[in-house]
């Protein structure tokens, strides 16, 4: 169901893609290593108090595809994943804190400022997907954006580096319950969006 999502997501930006088609049609591959901030949750007693619990900051990894829209713009494909763990026992329901978080997203991006180190804005549109390694604890998989700002230093014609960062918005309704098993559940979301940021680098492959 995920990949149809995403493939069906993929399918409609390429059709749009090619209805303003661009003579250069130029295509990248970047390679992306980040760390990743934030992502704090919410959880609750039976005395309905509330505290936060925190994941871990870690090293995230990502592949960033994009190609020419029109002479300024371009589409982009975004699958980044990182491995986590809660600070401390989310419930005793689970036994093992290691979560794997992916975030797949298609968008685009425009330029803000020209010169030897362009500025782009970039977002995109897709999915979250939260992946407790405690079997017992259902995964779980969001509607979710993002927006970050990045720039390219050009090495050679095929080459350059890529340095930028993005912030990552995750849709819940205020009174969600996540990572449940047939009993129980171990997080209580008190708003409606999830948070978390990256600061991010790579090469950039131009064909």
């Amino acid at each position: 169901m995920l990949l149809m999502r995403l493939l069906s997501l993929l399918f409609i930006f390429g059709f749009t893609a090619q209805v303003n088609a661009y003579e250069a049609n130029n295509f990248e591959i970047t390679p992306l290593i980040g760390y990743r901030f934030g992502g704090d949750f919410d959880i609750s007693d039976e005395a309905s108090t509330t505290s936060k619990i925190k994941l871990s900051e870690e090293v995230n990894y990502g592949l960033l595809l994009a190609w020419d829209v029109d002479a300024k713009r371009q589409g982009e494909f975004l699958i980044n994943y990182y491995n986590s763990h809660f600070s401390q026992a989310v419930d005793p329901i689970a036994s093992n804190s290691n979560i794997a978080i992916t975030y797949a997203h298609i968008g685009g991006n425009v330029p803000i400022s020209d010169g030897y180190l362009p500025v782009y804005v970039t977002g995109g549109l897709g999915l979250t997907h939260l992946s407790p390694e405690d079997a017992l604890l259902d995964n779980e998989t969001r509607f979710s954006m993002n927006i970050g700002i990045a720039t390219k230093i050009p090495v050679s014609e095929h080459l350059s580096f890529r340095f930028g960062g993005r912030v990552y918005a995750t849709f819940f309704n205020s009174d969600s319950k996540i990572f449940c098993n047939e009993d129980n559940c171990a997080i209580s979301i008190s708003s409606d969006l999830w948070i978390q940021s990256e600061i991010n680098a790579g090469l950039t492959f131009t064909f």
